[in-house]
Order: structure tokens, then sequence, then C-alpha cells
């Protein structure tokens, strides 16, 4: 038998696995964008590595409020770009150091976004079991509420003295502070 304690926790942990599923799904997001982002990063590098061979790597470089600056790398060796090492640690490195640098955070951000992805496939399956016992538990008690309020037609005049009281706890079940459970619960 399910009580209305039971079935709020139950709503309750609902909730909370809903939320936190929520919060894992903004972090994947927020991942696959860092994820493009280093892949946008490395097919440039990679594309001025092959045009610095010939003295054409050229690029525009946004330094932001709209204003783009134009770059030119005259030699015909690989030029260098500052790079963040880790722990804020900023190097220059050649580019195609900064390549191979990109490459490995982005395989660990794809694996990071691998475990997300497993976790929220578990809280998702969570979730649907622990929905399922929900509902089940509300019905349970909506039906012993059904059958606790349902009236029985009385069979003589002695059983009917009998619902008077009955009736007086119904009325006062209907009021604005009953302890019958509703959709909203």
């Amino acid at each position: 038998m399910v009580d209305r304690n039971e079935l709020q926790n139950k709503a309750r942990l609902v909730e909370s696995h809903r939320q936190h599923l929520d919060e894992l799904e903004r972090r994947m997001e927020q991942i696959v964008n860092v994820i493009n982002e280093h892949q946008i990063t490395e097919e440039i590098l990679s594309r001025l590595v092959t045009l610095s061979s010939n003295e054409q790597a050229k690029a525009h470089v946004s330094i932001g409020a709209g204003v783009t600056l134009h770059y030119h790398h005259q030699t015909d060796s690989e030029g260098t770009a500052t790079v963040d090492l880790g722990s804020g640690v900023f190097g220059e490195r050649k580019w195609s150091e900064v390549i191979e640098i990109l490459a490995n955070r982005r395989s660990e951000f794809n694996e990071l976004h691998a475990t997300l992805l497993k976790q929220a496939g578990a809280i998702e399956s969570k979730l649907g079991v622990l929905a399922q016992e929900f509902n089940q538990a509300a019905e349970q008690l909506q039906n012993i509420a059904a059958e606790s309020n349902s009236p029985e037609l009385p069979s003589d005049k002695s059983d009917n003295s009998d619902m008077k009281p009955s009736k007086t706890k119904q009325r006062r079940r209907s009021g604005m502070f009953s302890s019958e459970l509703t959709l909203d619960d």
C-alpha cells in the first residue's frame, strides 16, 4: 500500500533526476561547441601549414568589435601561434604542434562527451522507471481513495444512519485543505 508521503517522495526523486538530466544535456551541448571550435581551429592551422610552403599563408583575424586584421605569413617556414598549454600558461608553438595539442584536447573532450552521454542514458532509464513507479503508486492511491469515498447502497434503514458521518466526512475533505490526492500533487 502506498501512502501520500511516499508518493511525494517519488515525485521529488523524479524531479531531481529530471534536473540532473537537464544539467548533463547543457554540459554536453557546451562540450560539443568546444569540440567544434577545436576542429575549426585545427582546419585553419592545417590550411596555413599547407599554404606556408608556397609563402601564400594569409588569414583574416577578428580582434573584436567588428574589426578584422589581415595576416600574411611571408616565409616558407611554418609560423607560430600562442596556445594555452594548461593552468593559464601560454606558449608559442609551431602551427603543426598546436594542431597536435588541439587534436589531443578534442579527443579528450570527445571521451568526456561519451561519458556524459552514458550517464545521461542511465539517468533517462532510471527516470523512466521512477516515473512508472510514481504513476503506479498514484493510481493505487487514487483507487484506494475512490474505494473509500464511493457510497454504497444501503440495504436497510439502520445502515442509513451510518451514512451521515460519511457525508460529513466527505464534505470536510472536499474543502480547500483536503487530505485527498489531486492531480497537482
